[in-house]
């Protein structure tokens, strides 16, 4: 609970008009979410305007405001002026918090890919090693052994902190969490206490939103300014650059030998890669190879905080990796079906480069409405470069057409030389690579993971689940 002048302290604003003396019990940026006592804070985003719901948010109870444009005061309502809402947004929830990330250890993952293997396997390791861990994922939260749902990849700051003080009243002492590009951008975790940043590379996404590489890699460096050690990728060239710039940053790779954990002596053999990191053998159970780039991300975390790389190998042998991550779905047709969230270009690339020589590949995928024409392009490419059969069906066309970002995508493919089928209703799509796909072929099923819905117009949500659809075209059959 705080008082109006404590919000002032706590704040920095331009100017402020007080017409009341109720105490703020807690903050939300969402009109829906307001009740009595809430103080709502009006964001101006990319796609909507929080000043906009203003008036529903005092509707619901809200007795302060904190805007950034010029708006019409109303009687009984206080107000408060701020050049950054989000800025203050943060700094109110951490304050009515009382801080939670300050009482445990927190590591942060971000990057294009393998941020939730590298997250879910960080707090993995620290559960087994140290005790007492949890992890906030995408569209997951795992605490105490409870599964609680979250909005984003990185949640609003508010359901952060509420989360971390689930963990808190839970008794953990670690926290593994995932952050996103727009996490960071939006401040959705601005103020939390972070001891582990870590960065595991990046690829062309999300263009559409931060225009520029440049700049995408700017968002993600807001994490190590906040972080008290960093951690990277030096292969990725990026990771090479965040080294540059944060040079007491720990790093892990394959190739380059200036790695501090470096996996020496790969070998990919009978579905395991086995490798070597000063000497101490691992086998992971896989034969995903960016899967050792994960593995040496979360080991550099850990050892750096104490743990043995003896110990880490041991309770590597517990782990059994992250659903819709290389998952394989048994099946009596002797199929090789992978279902993975893997929704870019290099995340594709990766993926078709892990399958053994000598079989057939499909590609059951879509692309967002959101992408950019280039990653649609290239998403094609990464099938027609790797000789992927390709099946193009819908992912989340949004506020696009299912016909521009598909027409995008075959463009990539034929460019290259590649094949493909167009399919648009996605259970069709999987039931044709099943049907056509020869014993010892490999299917993967990409781009939607565990997430239960598809984006067919709009950011409305259509039920969907991959795994469902699959079970189903598999049990027709």
């Amino acid at each position: 609970m705080l008082k109006f002048e404590e919000v002032l302290e706590t704040i920095a604003y331009t100017s402020y008009k007080k017409n009341n003396d109720k105490n703020i019990v807690a903050v939300a940026n969402n009109s829906k979410e307001v009740k009595e006592g809430y103080a709502f804070v009006a964001i101006k985003g990319n796609i909507e305007d929080g000043h906009k719901y203003i008036d529903s948010a005092i509707g619901n109870g809200a007795s302060l405001i904190i805007h950034t444009e010029d708006i019409a005061y109303k009687e009984g309502i206080s107000y408060i002026n701020v050049e950054d809402a989000r800025c203050a947004l943060a700094e109110i929830s951490n304050k009515l918090s009382d801080y939670p990330s300050k009482k445990m250890t927190i590591v942060s993952v971000t990057g294009s890919n393998g941020k939730t293997t590298t997250s879910r396997l960080v707090y993995f390791l620290l559960d087994e090693i140290f005790g007492k861990a949890a992890n906030i994922g995408t569209d997951l939260a795992l605490i105490g052994g409870k599964e609680y749902r979250t909005s984003n990849t990185t949640p609003t700051i508010t359901e952060v902190n509420k989360l971390m003080n689930i963990c808190v009243d839970e008794g953990m002492k670690y926290l593994s969490l995932e952050t996103s590009s727009h996490g960071l951008d939006q401040k959705r975790v601005y103020g939390v206490d972070i001891d582990y940043g870590v960065f595991t590379n990046l690829s062309r996404e999300h263009l559409d939103y931060h225009k520029t590489m440049d700049n995408y890699f700017k968002a993600k460096m807001i994490l190590f300014d906040q972080a008290k050690h960093t951690v990277a990728n030096i292969d990725d060239p990026y990771g090479k650059k965040a080294k540059e710039l944060y040079p007491n940053t720990i790093t892990y790779g394959i190739d380059n030998e200036n790695a501090d954990y470096r996996a020496e002596n790969v070998v990919k053999k009978d579905g395991k890669i086995s490798y070597e990191v000063k000497g101490v053998e691992f086998t992971l159970n896989t034969i995903a190879d960016y899967e050792v780039y994960n593995t040496l991300a979360a080991t550099a975390v850990v050892c750096d905080m104490g743990a043995s790389l003896e110990e880490v190998k041991e309770a590597m042998k517990k782990f059994t990796g992250v659903a819709s991550r290389f998952e394989y779905i048994k099946n009596d047709l002797g199929l090789n079906i992978v279902i993975d969230f893997a929704h870019t270009p290099f995340a594709y690339d990766s993926l078709f480069k892990s399958v053994p020589k000598g079989h057939g590949t499909f590609a059951v995928f879509g692309v967002n409405g959101d992408r950019n024409k280039e990653f649609r392009v290239s998403t094609g490419k990464a099938c027609a470069d790797n000789d992927v059969f390709a099946v193009v069906t819908t992912d989340d066309p949004k506020f696009d057409t299912l016909e521009n970002v598909n027409r995008d995508i075959i463009e990539g493919i034929t460019a290259n030389g590649g094949r493909y089928i167009e399919i648009n209703v996605r259970k069709e799509a999987i039931r044709y690579a099943v049907t056509h796909a020869k014993k010892g072929d490999f299917i993967f099923l990409l781009g939607k993971g565990e997430e239960n819905f598809l984006k067919l117009k709009g950011n409305e949500k259509t039920p969907y689940s991959e795994r469902e659809t699959l079970k189903e075209v598999l049990e027709s059959l």
